[in-house]
């Protein structure tokens, strides 16, 4: 009698394969809606952003194989890039050098073409990164990028946040003394200046150490030697250039060296990876402006 009244609850394997089941797709429902929404504790709220991606020397028509409204997929991994939303293709330039002119010519090419890949997805900026989908986009990556009816390697070649706010990394940095040096890219594609502005803050790939703000951005072209009928000259080459950033920065003085933010070696000639919120490339130390209190 003591048992009268009370509700007792039976399972059986069906049952419990039901509540399994039901869990894994609200699980798989969180995960989907995180995904899409970005990190909210990295970088806040999300907001649409774009991105191109350049590939060189292509078939002609490949681009009639890419539709606007398909998906756009890490060829490596799957990994969703987001929705295809412009494409366009151009005559694959040439640059040969013509020993009788003594420079580089350049030409059309009726055998490829390039073909230019805009995607777009939700993204947000973390003070370091712009994070577009799941990915940090900087320009001048390589990524490869396969739809439907189509794979190929490429070249992030411009990044447009779409009036979304690109802000820095607030961190103070560490060092007692005052610095100002200058970094050269050699041999850059001419679309990297343009993704470099005054204001941003460079950051060292390998340690996240913040090594300076950039104060101004000088660009040379950028120049191959060549045979001449006199012996050998220097031939600047087409689409490419010499970038030069200068930075202020902190440092701290140790025994051996210079280091900003403490754990960074600043020495002339050094060669260094460095990123910003929008560019990821290695460059050199080029020059030392001045440092001190």
């Amino acid at each position: 009698m003591e048992n009268k009244g009370k509700l007792r609850v039976r399972f059986n394997l069906f049952d419990v394969a039901i509540i399994v089941l039901v869990l894994a797709v609200l699980a798989a429902a969180l995960m989907l809606r995180n995904r899409s929404a970005g990190t909210a504790s990295a970088g806040g709220e999300t907001q649409p952003m774009r991105f191109t991606v350049e590939f060189t020397e292509t078939p002609n028509g490949m681009a009639d194989c890419i539709h606007v409204g398909d998906g756009a997929y890490r060829s490596t991994d799957g990994t969703y890039l987001g929705t295809i939303v412009d494409v366009r293709s151009v005559p694959h330039v040439r640059v040969e050098y013509s020993s009788a002119a003594g420079q580089f010519r350049s030409y059309d090419c009726e055998e490829s073409s390039d073909v230019y890949l805009t995607v777009e997805n939700n993204g947000y900026c973390t003070g370091k990164d712009i994070v577009i989908g799941s990915l940090p986009i900087k320009v001048g990556m390589e990524l490869a990028v396969k739809g439907k009816g189509f794979a190929s390697p490429g070249y992030v070649y411009a990044l447009d946040p779409m009036g979304a706010e690109v802000r820095e990394d607030g961190s103070a940095q560490t060092g007692d003394l005052e610095t100002e040096f200058v970094i050269r890219f050699m041999d850059s594609r001419d679309f990297v200046a343009g993704n470099i502005h005054v204001g941003d803050r460079f950051y060292d790939s390998a340690l996240g150490a913040m090594i300076g703000e950039v104060q101004s951005i000088a660009i040379e072209p950028y120049g191959e030697t060549q045979p001449t009928a006199d012996g050998a000259a220097l031939a600047p080459k087409p689409g490419r250039s010499n970038i030069f950033v200068t930075l202020k920065g902190r440092c701290l003085e140790k025994d051996d060296g210079y280091y900003l933010d403490g754990t960074t070696e600043l020495k002339v000639g050094g060669v260094i990876k460095v990123k910003s919120n929008y560019i990821e490339r290695e460059g050199t130390y080029y020059d030392l402006l001045r440092i001190g209190k």
